[in-house]
């Protein structure tokens, strides 16, 4: 299969995906359950 002809070039001018954030996991809430969890873990 050939490759695209803007692979071949300089990509500086794509934009570059970023990885989007999970409100879930940065949450405040999420984030104190998933510490309280993992030291609860660590007793055991």
């Amino acid at each position: 299969m050939a490759e695209p002809d803007y692979l071949a070039e300089d990509c500086n001018e794509l934009i570059q995906p970023k990885k989007l954030l999970n409100p879930v996991k940065t949450s405040r809430n999420h984030q104190d359950l998933h510490r309280e969890l993992l030291m609860n873990q660590k007793r055991l």
